[in-house]
């Protein structure tokens, strides 16, 4: 009995050992898969914050062409406003029919008004990426 006692300690020993040797492995290659796949995402979530940065550079370079393009519509119709009004004390209003001239400055003036108001600017604290920062493809703060 006694010899059937130890041969079935030795076994569950023997056994144990077999399976904690087995798991030690398998929990370091679990490691080793999950750092793996980390490392994967790691890298594709750089790719694609590197590709947003790229397309903000582009909407911001587009952006800041709108928003000048604008102001410069603005200071135009501002000018022409101002032409109107030259024009009309220079006598413009009077001949043959000086009321259709008053309705013509009219609406004139009320489409040069509506092209000079609400205006986007961009906000002054809104300074563009360097050159060299846009070139190197990195993002700020990374390495």
């Amino acid at each position: 009995m006694k010899s059937h006692l130890n041969l079935v300690l030795l076994c569950a020993a023997a056994v144990s050992g077999l399976a904690f040797a087995r798991s030690a492995p398998e929990q370091g290659s679990t490691a080793d898969h999950k750092i793996e796949i980390l490392e994967k995402d790691i890298v594709a979530t750089r790719a694609r914050a590197e590709a947003i940065a790229s397309e903000l550079a582009e909407t911001r370079a587009t952006l800041d062409a709108t928003l000048k393009y604008l102001a410069e519509q603005s200071a135009s119709a501002k000018k022409m406003a101002q032409t109107l009004d030259d024009s009309e004390q220079a006598g413009f209003t009077f001949g043959i029919n000086p009321d259709s001239r008053h309705i013509l400055l009219k609406g004139w003036r009320e489409a040069l008004a509506s092209a000079q108001k609400d205006v986007p600017a961009l906000p002054a604290a809104s300074a563009p990426a360097s050159p060299k920062e846009e070139k190197s493809g990195k993002l700020p703060g990374g390495d």
